[in-house]
C-alpha cells in the first residue's frame, strides 16, 4: 500500500490511495523546512486515536494542503466514513460525539470534517469535491484513505 510519489504540481495522482497511518506520517507528517507538518501530525494522530476508540468510523479520507508538497500546509481536511446503515438521528455517546461533531472537531483540532455513510450519494459527492484543486475546479488531485 505505498503512497505514490507527488506529481510535479505537488499533488498526489488523481484517485483515492490506500495507506497505513505510518505511511502517511512518513510522507506528510515529518519536518520539511518548518515544524508545521509535525505539529499537524500530532493533532491528527490524537484525533485518529479517538476515531479508533469510538469504533464507528470505517475509513478516513485525508485531504487538504497537508496532503501535498506544500512546505507549510494550512490544514487537514477529513471525510469520516460511517457504516451505510448509520442513523444520524440516533443519540451519540460522548466518544462518538467528539469524533463526529464538526464544530467540536474544528474547535479541538482545527480540522474540517465531513461525515458520510459508506457508498452513499453524500460520500460520492464529498469525495468528488475533495479531489478538486482549490480555485481550479477542472483539475483533480489524489487523496489518502487511512487504514485504521
Amino acid at each position: 500500500m505505498a503512497i505514490p510519489a507527488l506529481q510535479n504540481d505537488g499533488f498526489l495522482p488523481e484517485g483515492i490511495h490506500d495507506c497505513t497511518i505510518e505511511e502517511a506520517q512518513a510522507m506528510f507528517g515529518v519536518f520539511q523546512g518548518c515544524d508545521r507538518r509535525p505539529q499537524l501530525w500530532i493533532k491528527l494522530r490524537e484525533f485518529l486515536l479517538e476515531v479508533k476508540a469510538c469504533a464507528l468510523v470505517g475509513a478516513v479520507l485525508l485531504d487538504g494542503s497537508f496532503v501535498s508538497g506544500k512546505t507549510d500546509p494550512n490544514d487537514i481536511d477529513l471525510i469520516l466514513v460511517v457504516p451505510a446503515a448509520h442513523d444520524f438521528f440516533a443519540d451519540l455517546s460522548p466518544t462518538e460525539y467528539n469524533v463526529l461533531a464538526k464544530r467540536r472537531v474544528f474547535r479541538r483540532y482545527g480540522f474540517d470534517v465531513l461525515v458520510a455513510r459508506a457508498e452513499s450519494e453524500e460520500y460520492r459527492r464529498y469525495a468528488a469535491f475533495f479531489q478538486q484543486v482549490r480555485l481550479e475546479p477542472n483539475r483533480r488531485k489524489g487523496r489518502l484513505r487511512l487504514s485504521l
